[in-house]
Parts: C-alpha cells; structure tokens; sequence
C-alpha cells in the first residue's frame, strides 16, 4: 500500500490550469476522461453558482432571492463535490493500475492481489458513477437558475449546462468502459442506471436549450 500512495500525484486540482491540461495531454493514462469529466461538471457548476450569486438581493429580482438562494447552497455543494471528484478519479484508476503490478509469488500473494485488483475495480466504476450523478443533479438545479437567474448571464447559466452534461456523458462513458467485460446483475443494473441518466439528463438539456434560444433569439 505505501508503494501505492507513492505512486500517487500531487492533487490535480492545486495544478495550475495549463499544468492540468499537460497532464492530459501527456502519455500518462492519467488523469484521462474521468477527471476530465468531473472537471467539466465543476466548472459547470461553478457558472450557476457565479449567476446565483448575481441573483440573490439583486434589484429586479427581490420575488426569487430566497429560492435562488437555496439554490445557491445546493449547486455550490455540487462544484465542491465535482472538484473532489476530479482527484478521486485519477486515484481510482492508478490504485487499479499499481493493483494490477502486484507480486503473484504465493498463494497468499495472489489471493491478496485479487482482493484489491476486485476492491479498485470497484473505484473505477464508482468514481465517474458519483460524477455523472452529481452532474445529473447540477442539470436539474440548471433549469431553475436558467428561467429565474439574472437574465445578463443567461450565457454564462447556458453554458454551465452544456458543461455540465459534457460532464455527465463523459463519466458515464467511463463507468461504461469499466463493464464491457461484464455480464453479471450488477453490471446490467449499472447499464441501465446510466442509460436513465442520460435520457434525462438529454430531456433537461432539450428544454433548457429551447429556452436559450428563444431567450437569445438564437
């Protein structure tokens, strides 16, 4: 295990932003398409928040400054959460990968690594699984904040959404690819756990897309 913790990176999210984007595009396996993911969603989530923040006491928008405020509260939980979520997935895939290198010397060797090659399979499924959830309830907080929010950032709210359901697509992508060797229960019930997702997730966009641009005269 100390070995492991070694082979972990400094967090990615005190990287600058041009560092992070390196990290990337390097050839290392990660970060990859999970961190992007929940990367994604943060932001995402952080522009509803900036046009929450625009709202709440806001001339003009005194009847909604309690509910927006609520708002507020809930998707700023959600961009620290995503922004969590960003480590938690590159750590999940380097415990799978450091996993996989372990000795198979002993019978006591191979039962250990089986054991923690099952355990960090399991992060791999969970990790993009809690990002694309989050981003499913950041979507839905989208909507409220898109129709009430301050109507100068209606660009901003706009683009928060499209952020965050890149967000959600690409974590389920990723739980996705982590089953594509599996045909058991569990592996069904999360297939089909991502197919509703994306299916609201695509119906909430729809409605919020048809507002922008009506809004924008788009």
């Amino acid at each position: 295990m100390t070995n492991m913790m070694q082979e972990m990176p400094a967090k990615l999210i005190y990287q600058p932003v041009a560092g992070f984007i390196e990290q990337v595009a390097s050839k290392a396996p990660a970060p990859g398409g999970g961190s992007a993911a929940a990367l994604s969603g943060a932001v995402g989530a952080g522009l509803l928040n900036m046009v929450c923040h625009f709202t709440v006491g806001k001339k003009g928008y005194e009847a909604v400054t309690e509910e927006m405020s609520r708002v507020r509260e809930q998707v700023s939980e959600l961009r620290v959460e995503l922004t969590s979520q960003i480590d938690e997935d590159t750590a999940a895939f380097n415990r799978f990968r450091v996993a996989n290198r372990m000795a198979e010397d002993s019978d006591a060797a191979i039962s250990r690594k089986k054991a923690e090659v099952e355990a960090a399979t399991r992060e791999t499924i969970e990790a993009p699984r809690v990002t694309m959830q989050l981003c499913a309830k950041g979507l839905e907080l989208a909507v409220t904040i898109i129709t009430k929010g301050n109507k100068n950032t209606l660009s901003d709210a706009a683009t928060g959404a499209e952020m965050l359901m890149a967000g959600l697509d690409g974590a389920a992508n990723n739980v996705l690819i982590n089953l594509l060797d599996r045909d058991d229960e569990k592996a069904t019930a999360l297939r089909n756990e991502v197919r509703r997702a994306r299916q609201i997730a695509q119906q909430t966009l729809a409605l919020i897309r048809k507002e922008v641009l009506e809004r924008l005269r788009g």
